[in-house]
This record gives structure tokens, sequence and C-alpha cells, in this order.
């Protein structure tokens, strides 16, 4: 089930899996980013989920300040109090912004949240069905 969608990102809640799929492409920056991540929240407390997937294979930046104190101080504490728990990445094709990634991976398994990291969404599929 479709929740957002923009240019740069559609946020889904999969119900028979009990997750979040958040798919990115491109510059998926401020209100976008924002909203993909309120909605996918607010559907994981709504259904009391606790697995979401990323897809950013096709992600083509690198978060700014601005946007990275977002999700770190305002994001993440409310994900974790609503229960989040297993993050499947799926890494960008992009070296540059793979790296660049590694913040968000690092930041969120300090955390809690138990993050493994795949080149297809088939894998990190399988890896939550089984978590």
């Amino acid at each position: 089930m479709i929740l957002f969608e923009s240019n740069t990102a559609t946020t889904e809640y999969l119900p028979e899996k009990n997750m979040i799929v958040l798919t990115q492409k491109g510059k998926n920056i401020g209100e976008s980013l924002r909203k993909c991540l309120d909605i996918g929240l607010d559907a994981l407390i709504k259904n009391k989920a606790y697995k979401w997937l990323s897809d950013n294979r096709f992600t083509e930046s690198i978060r700014g300040k601005e946007d990275t104190e977002w999700v770190n101080n305002d994001w993440t504490p409310r994900a974790l109090k609503a229960g989040w728990r297993k993050w499947a990445l799926i890494q960008p094709k992009s070296a540059l912004t793979s790296m660049a990634e590694q913040q968000f991976v690092d930041f969120f398994a300090e955390n809690g949240i138990e993050v493994k990291i795949f080149d297809t969404p088939e894998e990190g599929f399988a890896w939550l069905d089984t978590v």
C-alpha cells in the first residue's frame, strides 16, 4: 500500500510483512525527505511494526547538515520510541553516496537498530522475513 509518493521517494506499508519500505531516488532531501520518513513512521506506529527496508540504490545525494541533524535528533528518537528495531538497507549504486550513508548506518546501529546492508531488495526482504 503506497502511503506517499514524490519524484524522489515512495513510502509503502506492506501489511503481509508488517514492514515499511522506503524507495529513494535522485536527491531526496528537505521537505520530501521529512514527509517520506514521517509518513513511514506513522505507519510503523499505527501497525506496531518494527521492520524497515530502505531501497537506496538510485539515491544520488549526500544529505546536508540540516537534514542529517533532523534525522538524528528528531526523527530517530521518535522511531526508536515507536519500536523500530530492524533495518535492511539496499546500498546506493554510487560509491560516494554509499560512503556518505555510512554515517546513518553507524548512528542507527549505535542507537539499537540492527542494520544489515544488501545489494538487492530481495536480499533485504529475505533477511527481514527471518527476524
